[in-house]
């Protein structure tokens, strides 16, 4: 839940609270409710109050209703489904590519559950054949990937995004590319 989300609850709570103690306040006697009401300011209260009231209630409505999607990949079993997120799976291929000598940042990311693709966006270590060391990595998170989650990737995309400089600074970091 992002921040606007707990704000907007907090702020709806304690309109409600405020609502509920001018209901009790009136069960027990109290005026201050109905005076309000038979005010010549409730047309300009009453109004910013119920704008308001909507405003929260169809900003609640859409909070309900939105959800996030992650996906998974499914597996039907005989005592029910085995589902691996996809986020699971992304992170298995860095941990996999980061073992590979050459590699200096590796983010991976899993597309279409359907005819599965991934795309892995690596900085390298310079002095390294591009060439041989994206076919390397195709081959090696194919291979874990059909062993470890048992799927068979369609197709794996490598990005090189930047070569690490020699004395440990990066010339392009891996995070401002993406």
């Amino acid at each position: 839940m992002i921040l606007l989300d707990r704000v907007l609850l907090g702020i709806t709570a304690l309109l409600l609270a405020v609502l509920a103690g001018f209901l009790v306040s009136t069960v027990w006697g109290s005026a201050f409710l109905l005076d309000w009401l038979r005010s010549p300011n409730l047309v300009v209260d009453g109004s910013i109050a119920a704008l308001i009231l909507v405003l929260l209630a169809v900003y609640i409505l859409v909070l309900v209703t939105r959800f996030e999607r992650k996906k998974y990949i499914v597996y039907p079993r005989e005592l029910g489904e085995v589902k691996i997120s996809t986020a699971c799976v992304e992170s298995l291929i860095v941990e996999a590519a980061e073992k590979m000598p050459g590699l200096a940042q590796v983010r991976a990311t899993f597309t279409d559950v359907v005819s599965p693709k991934v795309t892995v966006r690596v900085v390298v270590h310079p002095d390294h054949n591009l060439s041989r060391l994206s076919e390397d990595l195709q081959d090696s998170v194919r291979s874990y990937v059909e062993k470890t989650v048992g799927i068979v990737i369609q197709e794996v995309e490598v990005f090189v995004d930047g070569i690490k400089k020699a004395d440990g600074d990066d010339m392009t970091q891996l995070d401002d590319l993406i």
